[in-house]
């Protein structure tokens, strides 16, 4: 084990330990030196020639430290012990070893001035551990839309996860079909798995709910339709199940489903035990077969409903609690400056997530494709012929390969569980990536909220082959892009206690983008462009530099390099984008949605479910 993601002691973990325990002299600084330590955001103020003054933005401590310092401090990242801050900065700086007793005292001085916090202090940011109940749990919801055979697979799986585990989970089926012949067969797979305790939920389910909210709301009825209307025309409403799901369960937890995702469990390729606190990416493995697949990840003896349940909803208090006494310990991975905020009395667990075997989840194009992260590259260094498997497969499994505390909110399309008990926004109602839109809208509004990564798999199986785009093709514009990368870049303006007023915020940084003019529109969708193209690029050229990758992935990576999706000319930028007015009308409704939701998400709450 590395020392970034060396188990933590309790006495490390626990700030009533570290700060009450007797100890001698040296014991408290060999206890100071093992300590880890987090380097918060920092603001930094000239305050003189060569001189500033360098502020911590979590605790608001602060000190006056030369360039020279400041650039040592700068140098320093993640949550680490003394010792490991001082060897980063020293190899980040290339400083010779004569100076390295004076960056040790620097960083100790920081350390004592407040300007890096200790875990113990984070942890002591929570709220007071103690047994709380959990929320109400609704059940599990399944998406469907023109596929009863999945279904009915999906229906499958509840009734021999239920013999299997003796729990009656209670099942929701959101019919967003079209045809009335999958309707039909839909209802049929209901009946024939009676033994399941299944609500349906058809068409006329989310109008009736529709007209209610009309009824009790008739200043919002533009908004009401936004979210919850029919498909018109070619329109594919992934997200209309979600948004009345979230309006129907308003105050409960649930968990949610997609009608292609198989209920068997599958280990991680190469589990990795204990409870991880940090923001690791995922890791990505490529399969020639789902056979293969499944040989490197074998069934795995668990109720996934019941992993998702310990956790959703869950104060951090009590989640760190429970995982420091696991007896396998609890680990510190990578905590970036920003974490640090996370650490707060009303942080909570808002998500859960497992991981994926099989369709990765992407339509045509996705950034995870080509950059790569540690541990997609040591499994690809160890197993050069699956180069050939990452595009012309499309079996791939990808998650966190142990349980992990995620400082972070994040959602996805697989099983995942949502703490619905508190306010959470809508997503958008008939554009593809209404999840990522949806996990970054809910990150805004809780920016105290976590996410645990569940260590497993579920099966993610097409009835059909995707067609993603190869390095000749042209880029697919993303409007759902383009609001996540705007979101990303106005959330730190949100600065509202409460999750009502911090919607309403967000819901006015959409609705001015809806209403921005035609040349800062284009300004910044040729930015967006330019971010989205050059980081890719960057990452690439970093693969290019890793002496351990195979050279077959990086002739692949150099045939991308070549592709107009990244390059960087204007022309080849505007070909990239999405249509200025597309972005202005779904930037407009989505904000107008956001500020008439908590209204609707409060009748919710009041409506008999």
């Amino acid at each position: 084990m590395n020392a970034s993601s060396a188990p933590v002691t309790t006495a490390d973990a626990s700030p009533v330990n570290a700060s009450r325990q007797a100890q001698s002299p040296a014991d408290a600084e060999a206890h100071r030196s093992a300590m880890r330590w987090l380097v918060p955001e920092l603001h930094m103020l000239p305050v003189a020639s060569r001189r500033c003054l360098v502020r911590s933005q979590l605790s608001g401590a602060s000190l006056e430290l030369s360039s020279g310092e400041y650039a040592v401090l700068s140098a320093c990242d993640g949550c680490r012990s003394l010792e490991e801050h001082e060897v980063r900065a020293a190899q980040r700086l290339s400083a010779p070893a004569e100076h390295r007793p004076a960056i040790r005292e620097l960083i100790e001085r920081c350390a004592g001035g407040g300007l890096l916090m200790s875990l113990p202090e984070l942890v002591g940011r929570f709220a007071t551990p103690g047994e709380s109940a959990a929320p109400r749990f609704a059940g599990i919801a399944v998406r469907t839309c023109d596929r009863p055979e999945q279904l009915r697979r999906v229906l499958d799986g509840a009734m021999a996860l239920q013999a299997r585990t003796g729990a009656a989970y209670p099942w929701h089926v959101v019919d967003d079909s079209r045809q009335p012949e999958s309707r039909r067969a839909n209802q049929e797979a209901l009946r024939d798995h009676g033994t399941l305790a299944v609500s349906y939920h058809d068409a006329r389910a989310v109008e009736l709910l529709a007209r209610d909210l009309d009824d009790a709301h008739p200043d919002l009825q533009r908004e009401i339709h936004a979210l919850l209307d029919a498909a018109r025309g070619a329109e594919v409403t992934y997200g209309r199940p979600l948004n009345y799901l979230l309006l129907h369960f308003a105050g409960a937890r649930m968990l949610v489903l997609d009608d292609d995702v198989s209920l068997d469990p599958r280990t991680p390729p190469s589990p990795r035990a204990g409870v991880e606190v940090g923001s690791a990416s995922e890791a990505a493995f490529w399969y020639e077969s789902l056979d293969a697949a499944y040989a490197a990840s074998p069934p795995l003896d668990c109720d996934p409903v019941e992993q998702h349940l310990r956790w959703l909803g869950l104060p951090l208090a009590q989640a760190w609690e429970e995982s420091a006494r696991d007896g396998t310990g609890l680990s510190i991975g990578e905590l970036h400056a920003d974490a640090g905020t996370r650490f707060a009395p009303d942080s909570r667990i808002v998500f859960t997530r497992n991981g994926q075997l099989g369709d990765p989840g992407w339509a045509a194009f996705a950034a995870q494709q080509l950059v790569l992260g540690d541990q997609t590259r040591a499994w690809l260094a160890a197993n050069p012929d699956a180069v050939g498997y990452a595009f012309e497969s499309q079996i791939h499994w990808r998650g966190q390969l142990g349980l992990q505390l995620a400082p972070r909110v994040l959602s996805t399309s697989m099983l995942k569980g949502i703490d619905n008990s508190r306010l959470m926004p809508p997503t958008l109602r008939a554009a593809p990536g209404e999840d990522i839109v949806f996990g970054e809208a809910a990150g805004c509004i809780y920016p105290n909220g976590w996410t645990v990564d569940l260590p497993f798999a579920l099966p993610h199986l097409r009835s059909e082959r995707r067609r993603w785009l190869t390095p000749r093709d042209p880029l697919v514009p993303d409007p759902a892009r383009c609001l996540v990368m705007h979101v990303r870049a106005h959330a730190p303006a949100i600065a509202a206690e409460h999750a009502p007023e911090r919607m309403a915020m967000l819901g006015g940084i959409f609705r001015d983008l809806g209403e921005a003019s035609d040349a800062s529109l284009l300004a910044m969708l040729e930015d967006q462009a330019v971010e989205y193209a050059s980081g890719i690029r960057f990452g690439i050229h970093e693969q290019l530099d890793d002496a351990t990758l195979p050279a077959a992935w990086k002739r692949t990576l150099r045939d991308w390099l070549a592709s107009p999706i990244l390059k960087l000319d204007l022309k080849s930028l505007r070909a990239a984008i999405a249509a200025p007015s597309t972005v202005r009308a779904l930037a407009h409704e989505y904000g107008r949605a956001l500020l008439a939701w908590p209204r609707l998400w409060s009748h919710g709450l009041e409506r008999p479910q």
